[in-house]
């Protein structure tokens, strides 16, 4: 993918030694949290935030998720999630990001669909999306209608033949 400049950078973290395992890197658990943490970060900047999710009981749920790990993080190095969206409705959204550190490496890759899910009435429900988030939405999925799709998004995970 060429046009990765054009990505949004969602979030940045620092690896800390809770997220180092037995193996002496960034464990598995760990890219989970930070692209859960991405995830949010990109429902506040739709305005899915804290304060909306307080007000109306409606979050954004995780249906699918998918991380590619291409190399080991560890203790004390910046963490840079950048963004990508690939497809949007009015409940749902597909999003690519990409882990990269400090010198622009990527380190793992992860996709993933939301949903708009609604709790107002004691049971999770999907629902639209409010209109101002819908907006700020589909302006992200228009600015990236022409980005090329990451070829990673088409592998299959399984064991190769050979």
């Amino acid at each position: 993918m060429s046009e990765y400049r054009s990505l949004l950078r969602i979030l940045s973290a620092t690896v800390c030694d809770t997220w180092v395992d037995y193996n002496g890197h960034m464990g598995d658990y760990a890219y989970g949290i930070v692209f859960s943490d991405a995830a949010t970060a990109y429902m506040d900047r739709i305005g899915i935030d804290e304060a909306y999710r307080a007000e109306t009981a409606a979050t954004l749920y995780t249906l699918d998720s998918r991380i590619g790990f291409l190399k080991e993080c560890h203790v004390g190095e910046v963490l840079h999630v950048d963004t990508l969206v690939l497809a949007a409705d009015a409940k749902r959204l597909h999003l690519f990001m990409r882990l990269i550190n400090a010198a622009g490496d990527e380190l793992a890759l992860c996709e993933q669909v939301l949903m708009h899910v609604s709790r107002a009435d004691g049971k999770p429900r999907s629902a639209s999306l409010p209109g101002p988030s819908l907006e700020r939405l589909m302006a992200d999925l228009k600015a990236h209608s022409t980005m090329e799709r990451p070829a990673w998004l088409s592998q299959r995970i399984g064991l190769s033949r050979g």
